[in-house]
């Protein structure tokens, strides 16, 4: 296991993971928040056909952690941290790396119904190889007449390229 995954599960273990830790509405829950497989995670390699150890770049894992959901007839509105635990590899020379994470709302039907990206740098100081980088995170979900909190899902991850979503793939049927 990685150090940022050991982190990453650290980290979610000490703080737990629930969509949101309360409501306005007592009794209501709010809408739940996945994190599709093999967008939880990010390895990127310089350009290039090499993909051993001394061709990595990054190593990230993101987590997302209790929240706030406020509830009325209009809107629900979530408000989350997340955390995104960076390791930098040897072919990292520069000390920063870009990455892109989703937020995307679904309905049940997991019919996209909104999604943005959200950039995220991250800058290593000269000597420290693992950072972490919390942010916050605000949905707002316009509510329909019928529809209750429990109609939709929020869907968080790495924006990946076909080659690093590969790449998971692999590492997930290897069982790492």
């Amino acid at each position: 296991m990685t150090m940022v995954r050991w982190a990453a599960l650290v980290l979610t273990a000490a703080l737990g993971l629930s969509a949101c830790a309360g409501s306005s509405d007592l009794g209501v829950k709010c809408p739940e928040i996945r994190i599709p497989q093999n967008t939880e995670r990010l390895t990127r390699f310089r350009p290039g056909e090499g993909r051993d150890i001394t061709d990595v770049r990054l190593q990230a894992e993101v987590t997302y952690l209790s929240g706030t959901c406020e509830i009325d007839d209009e809107v629900i509105e979530l408000g989350f941290p997340i955390a995104v635990t960076a390791q930098r590899g040897p072919a990292n020379e520069e000390g920063l790396s870009d990455v892109t994470l989703f937020v995307a709302v679904a309905n049940q039907r997991r019919e996209i119904l909104s999604r943005r990206e959200l950039p995220v740098r991250l800058t290593f100081p000269a000597n420290k190889v693992r950072v972490i980088s919390r942010e916050e995170i605000t949905v707002e979900i316009p509510r329909h007449e019928d529809d209750g909190v429990q109609d939709y899902l929020v869907f968080l991850g790495f924006a990946l390229s076909e080659d690093e979503l590969e790449f998971n793939r692999r590492e997930n049927r290897l069982g790492f």
